[in-house]
């Protein structure tokens, strides 16, 4: 088993590849819970443990496209204008996000269920656009089947 990193949405049946390098992921697992305190007892306790949504929080660069060199200016912003319209969060259609894929050894990694809370871009050096992405994603199981 080869997991090769390759994090891409899958919306309405198409795969988008986010523009790299990536240069930060971080994933956050969170519990809900119900803590309790028993008067003149040292601790405390916990019930009800549930698990939230994930938060994936992904910082990038647009150099490359598909392990492709992007070098001016007009193709950096036309690959953000791309980025921007496939992160769209204005319909209720939700999209995977995928950690690792490898169709050639059918391994994945990846959340469903997943929505864009932020998406955070500077333009500010022509050389080198760099951006930020916040996805939620409702159903915290990391999917390791490619469902249909």
């Amino acid at each position: 088993m080869a997991l090769q990193f390759n994090p891409t949405i899958l919306k309405q049946g198409s795969y988008h590849e986010l523009p790299g390098p990536i240069t930060k992921m971080q994933i956050q697992d969170r519990w809900d819970f119900n803590r309790y305190k028993v008067l003149l007892e040292d601790g405390d306790g916990v019930v009800g443990i549930s698990r939230n949504g994930v938060e994936i929080s992904i910082a990038g660069q647009i150099a490359m496209r598909n392990s492709q060199l992007l070098l001016s200016e007009e193709e950096m912003f036309a690959e953000l204008e791309q980025l921007r319209t496939v992160l769209d969060a204005s319909s209720d259609v939700k999209f995977s996000f995928f950690l690792y894929r490898d169709e050639a050894t059918g391994t994945y990694r990846y959340f469903e269920d997943c929505s864009v809370s932020r998406f955070q871009y500077n333009l500010t050096r022509a050389n080198l656009y760099s951006y930020t992405i916040q996805i939620h994603a409702d159903n915290p199981v990391m999917q390791t089947v490619l469902s249909s």
